[in-house]
């Protein structure tokens, strides 16, 4: 047997297996939204929740470099499922992971796929969320070790073999021991935008299987954890919602039709007649069959249904 062939006996793939992300960093912004280095770090905090996000030298690790997370937590959840042994170790084959994610197979793809290692390997996180009963109160980043494995061609040229990725704590105990999971569409691969990718990320963990989830714009923003003024914010959001190509959510913006969230916010004494867009209200609406449990529970994709569209309302 060659040595390239006993590379491949410990590299796990994940060709057949069904995709899988970690609820919390669905719901909360952990990540950069661009590809151009961000050195600022990211604060989010509210209620409970406390998340501090901090540069390596090649800035935050971005919402595409994520995408290593979810190859990982979906080979550990297949792992799991079929009874085999589990470790914070994951060797997975360079290719198979690109292929998947839709990177193409050059030298630019390989070089930009080792930043992304990079990124994860020096970016700083503080966070109250717990994982397995346990809160991190120290720093901890997302991947802690990772390496590459490379063979030699028949003509001198080497070749990326395999990856093998050493996962964080908190990512690993959320995953294994939480079972803190939820199923994703292949396609969000596709997206381009990094804000598209976020909408899905929210969509998915907060919509899930119910026939809709509302949220005002203001509050949006902030989940999302963009860096943008709103009113930039709101324009490529329009953007987004006239293209409708979020896979399985469609969004809509209106103007709060019920009323609800102004009685909310006057209740606690807060007049909005002159906060334009607070009284605006995202609602996302599944493409697909729901139920209505509501329940959050992973879902396979639905069958298509035709999705009416809310009339648009809202001005620049």
């Amino acid at each position: 047997m060659s040595a390239s062939e006993q590379i491949d006996l410990f590299l796990d793939s994940m060709i057949d297996a069904p995709l899988r992300d970690e609820q919390a960093t669905l719901e909360h912004p952990f990540f950069s939204l661009t590809k151009r280095p961000q050195r600022e770090p990211m604060i989010y905090d509210h209620g409970a929740i406390s998340i501090q996000v901090s540069p390596g030298p090649r800035g935050i690790a971005t919402i595409w470099d994520r995408d290593v997370l979810i190859y990982c937590a979906s080979i550990l959840n297949d792992r799991l499922g079929r009874g085999l042994p589990l470790e914070r170790k994951i060797r997975f084959a360079a290719h198979d992971f690109l292929k998947l994610t839709g990177r193409g197979k050059g030298l630019q793809a390989y070089t930009l796929f080792l930043d992304a290692l990079e990124r994860l390997n020096t970016t700083s996180v503080k966070t109250t969320i717990a994982a397995g009963d346990s809160t991190e109160r120290r720093g901890f980043t997302w991947i802690s070790a990772w390496r590459v494995i490379e063979d030699t061609r028949p003509d001198g040229t080497r070749r990326m073999r395999g990856v093998e990725v050493e996962l964080c704590d908190w990512m690993y105990r959320a995953i294994v021991q939480d079972r803190r999971v939820l199923s994703i569409n292949p396609q969000y691969f596709r997206l381009h935008s990094g804000l598209a990718r976020r909408l899905y990320q929210l969509a998915r963990k907060h919509c899930g299987r119910q026939p809709n989830w509302s949220i005002g714009l203001v509050r949006l923003a902030e989940k999302v954890g963009t860096a943008q003024d709103l009113r930039f914010f709101k324009r490529d959001l329009k953007a987004i919602i006239a293209k409708d190509g979020v896979p399985d959510y469609t969004f809509t913006m209106t103007r709060d039709p019920n009323g609800e969230l102004e009685a909310a916010m006057a209740e606690q004494g807060i007049d909005m007649s002159d906060l334009k867009n607070d009284r605006i209200l995202v609602v996302v609406t599944p493409k697909f069959e729901t139920s209505n449990q509501g329940d959050g529970k992973p879902i396979g994709i639905g069958k298509p249904k035709r999705v009416r569209k809310a009339k648009a309302d809202i001005e620049d």
